[in-house]
């Protein structure tokens, strides 16, 4: 048995129709959900923007609150 790796977009009509159909297959395909780690989380905010910047740490403060 091979173990692949693929990203589907649920929230799209084809990404849904593809997760019914494998999940159809369960005597032959086995769905694990894979948990996002907090770096990968922290590395997907930098990269859309969702981060803020500081010059240090009291600039940090006066943004924080």
């Amino acid at each position: 048995m091979a173990t692949y790796t693929i990203d589907i977009d649920e929230n799209s009509k084809a990404g849904k129709k593809l997760l019914d159909f494998l999940k159809s297959l369960s005597d032959v395909v086995s769905i694990k959900p894979q948990k996002i780690s907090s770096l990968d989380e922290a590395i997907e905010e930098m990269e859309t923007g969702k981060t803020t910047k500081c010059k240090d740490y009291n600039d940090y403060l006066k943004k924080s609150k």
